[in-house]
């Protein structure tokens, strides 16, 4: 596996209606009143945050919420250090039980790291051997405390599982194109061959949009396949590949160019 970007920075989106200056003025007091109220677990407030990252953790990309592993509501200052910012929606980040805890009381104002929301991850990261580095010396402080205070290269908890969904697209994208090969010259007219090889794409390649769990990252496998570059060609040539797989291609595409360009311009600077 060579070196890939693995995270697109995230858009914070307006905060909740629900959420007025005189509604976070009361939950921020009634937080200092008692420190053991969870007023920011609201479900307006919950539903919002699941909302603008797409279901996912915004520091690993792993999916949480309802189905996955339970969300937790990040402050990315932390709360008791900070209280007036508490409620504050800038300061809370939706995050997976692993990435959470282990940031736990960490100062941030005091040692920072990135903020996936404020900060471009693609300037401080790439992925190499499903492990994150620091793109460059420059950076290397930040990334390097990112990664010890995130926990994001722990090999049990996060590296393990990158490589077994690494593995398992590749997999995946190896299987359906020996069942598209094997079976070229009947696809057309065996129904049943056809709508699993196509549903097999379909599933492929809705690993690498951008909904989809470490998108960047899966994007970038698919379209570097070389099995995925000759399946699709098969497609094409037999005149089955159809309108959904080319638009989920397209989206593909879009998540991969977005990491891409980002190198390219590095390169360029470098020179």
């Amino acid at each position: 596996m060579g070196g890939v970007i693995y995270v697109i920075k995230v858009e914070r989106i307006e905060k909740p209606e629900e959420l007025t200056v005189d509604v976070q003025k009361h939950l921020t007091e009634e937080f200092k009143k008692d420190k053991k109220k969870s007023v920011w677990n609201k479900k307006y407030i919950r539903d919002k945050l699941l909302k603008e990252c797409n279901n996912k953790c915004v520091y690993c990309e792993c999916f949480i919420g309802e189905g996955y592993k339970e969300m937790h509501v990040d402050h990315f200052h932390y709360k008791d250090k900070y209280e007036d910012e508490v409620v504050e929606w800038n300061n809370l980040n939706p995050s997976c039980p692993h990435c959470n805890k282990n940031k736990s009381s960490h100062d941030t104002y005091e040692e920072p790291i990135i903020n996936p929301f404020e900060q471009n991850p693609q300037e401080y990261f790439y992925l190499k051997n499903y492990r994150y580095y620091s793109r460059n010396d420059k950076v290397e402080k930040i990334v390097r405390d990112t990664i010890d205070v995130l926990g994001l290269n722990d090999t049990e908890d996060v590296v393990k599982f990158r490589f077994e969904q690494g593995e398992a697209i590749i997999e995946k994208i190896r299987e359906i194109y020996e069942l598209a090969n094997e079976n070229k010259y009947i696809l057309c007219s065996d129904t049943k061959k056809k709508n699993r090889v196509l549903r097999g794409c379909k599933n492929i390649l809705s690993k690498g949009t951008r909904e989809a769990e470490y998108s960047a990252f899966m994007a970038t496998i698919i379209k570097d396949d070389i099995y995925y570059g000759k399946l699709k060609s098969i497609l094409i040539e037999l005149g089955i590949w159809n309108e959904t797989l080319q638009e989920l291609d397209a989206k593909v595409d879009e998540i991969k160019k977005i990491a891409n360009e980002y190198i390219k311009e590095k390169i360029m600077e470098e020179k």
